[in-house]
């Protein structure tokens, strides 16, 4: 019987044996910002192998104690370590204006041949097709080019006739990335082509083939190229929506503030009180839509676009000598709207950006005077800001994953409020900004968390036809107040979603 058993055991075991699939484990990709390339590879391997991703991976480089470069003695305990089959690295750069993969690759506990894949957009599927080709025949134990089969080069009518048939030349290992080279002239001897361009390649030909085509290429590292065409639409090739491309951004989170509302007087028993509250929670929400960068976030109008903001404070209540006792709610919030014009200095993921922008603001502080009894007066002038901001903001990279970004803008006031009315503190030279630093932090392709703090004043030189600059002590013939200063200090942790 216990021989019966083994083998109904054995024979119930097969079937998930058989159905186990190998595992891969990926690298994090140098060069990779957001990890856009790194989703792609994963995800071309998806149904034929298990992933390990990068996250993954990373914390068990680090769990190992292993080093960023790792030789193929970590690259084994990795795998052990893994239970993987396989291991995939990647490098991602950038060439006429085109992304560069280069894939190297540790199968069964050695190095074999990597290869190279330019492309123009991950999200062409050519170019997911070729990836993945190329992946699963290396990861299949097949460390030479492919030949083509009679079909294929029949299916493919791009193919260099003059090229396709001629034999191997001899193989030379270069490297500790496993870098093939070949004697010989040129490029190596196998070329497919997925597009539609006909064999032969004669000018009729040519006239009939469409114009706008971008060229994706995967190559072993001998230079044996197989190729394809990717058809482009929209007007140009569409790149990864890196977080300085990013076609829309949206953050929110807590904010916190602090108001100091300050005059300057001469000394006398009527002078007006500065106002300061201790720092107050709030929330934020902001937002920026760049249309045109969803087809194309290298292009020239990728740069276009609108945005804004709008915060507002929690639980702020007012208490004041002329009612104690009573606790007066108080509005405090801000918001504005507006035009963007984003540039990006260079092309890579990691380039920084400047962004020029200008629109409408509002700012107000108004305290809810309805539980005050007759007679009774706050001596707080309620403000409302309005008027145009014109401002800059620089996002600078100082590393793989984190930038510092840092701004301002100008206040172009067009109407203050309650402060000035005849009754309160009249006319007014009003100026005043805002400003900004921080750090982006780029947790994930699509994540971000940003953390800023900022810094607004508003200033005042009042004309003094106002009740409260000339006639606070009772003689309306002298000025008393010649100026206020209205600040707001504070800061947000937010997080953001980006494309």
């Amino acid at each position: 019987m216990r021989p019966l058993v083994l083998a109904i055991g054995v024979a119930l075991m097969l079937p998930s044996v058989a159905l186990a699939k190998s595992r891969v484990a990926l690298v994090p990709f140098e060069g990779d910002n957001g990890g856009a390339v790194e989703d792609l590879v994963a995800d071309v391997l998806d149904g034929d192998y298990t992933v390990a991703g990068p996250s993954q991976v990373r914390r068990t480089i680090d769990k190992l104690g292993l080093e960023s470069e790792l030789s193929e003695r970590d690259l084994k305990k990795l795998a052990n370590e893994l239970e993987a089959e396989a291991i995939v690295r990647g490098d991602v750069t950038t060439k006429n204006g085109h992304k560069v993969l280069h894939v190297r690759l540790f199968v069964n506990g050695k190095r074999i041949h990597g290869f190279k894949v330019e492309f123009a957009s991950t999200r062409s599927d050519k170019m997911k097709q070729a990836l993945k080709d190329k992946l699963l025949e290396k990861l299949a134990g097949d460390d030479k080019p492919r030949k083509k089969k009679p079909a294929e080069e029949e299916a493919d009518t791009s193919a260099k006739t003059d090229k396709a048939d001629k034999p191997d030349k001899g193989e030379k290992a270069e490297g500790d990335e496993g870098d093939e080279t070949k004697p010989g002239k040129g490029k190596g001897d196998e070329t497919a082509d997925t597009g539609d361009k006909p064999a032969g390649g004669g000018d009729e030909e040519d006239a009939d083939r469409p114009k706008k085509k971008k060229r994706v290429a995967v190559a072993d590292d001998d230079d044996e190229e197989v190729s394809a065409r990717v058809e482009v639409g929209g007007g140009g090739a569409m790149g990864p929506h890196t977080a300085n491309r990013a076609a829309i951004r949206v953050d929110f989170g807590p904010s916190a503030s602090r108001r100091q509302l300050t005059f300057t007087s001469r000394v006398y028993d009527q002078a007006p009180k500065p106002y300061e509250n201790s720092v107050v929670p709030g929330g934020r929400v902001a937002g920026d839509l760049y249309p045109a960068a969803f087809g194309n976030p290298d292009g020239l109008a990728a740069g276009l676009g609108i945005g804004g903001d709008f915060d507002q404070t929690i639980g702020l209540k007012l208490q004041s000598t002329a009612q104690t006792g009573t606790k007066f709610p108080v509005v405090q919030k801000h918001w504005s709207v507006g035009a963007r014009l984003r540039i990006v200095v260079g092309k890579k993921p990691t380039s920084p950006s400047i962004t020029f922008r200008g629109g409408y603001f509002h700012r107000m502080f108004e305290v809810d005077r309805s539980a005050l009894m007759a007679g009774n007066i706050i001596d707080l002038p309620d403000v409302f800001y309005r008027g145009f901001n014109p401002g800059a903001d620089l996002r600078f990279p100082i590393g793989g994953m984190i930038a510092l970004v840092l701004g301002g803008e100008a206040y172009l006031v067009t109407d203050a409020g309650e402060i000035q009315k005849a009754n309160q503190y009249g006319q007014a030279r009003v100026t005043g900004g805002q400003g900004y630093a921080g750090l982006d932090i780029v947790i994930a392709k699509r994540f971000a968390v940003r953390v800023v703090g900022e810094f607004a004043q508003i200033g005042y030189s009042f004309t003094g036809n106002g009740e409260m600059t000339n006639n606070r002590d009772g003689v309306p013939t002298t000025k008393d107040i010649g100026g206020a200063a209205d600040r707001y200090m504070g800061g947000a942790l937010t997080f953001g979603v980006m494309y």
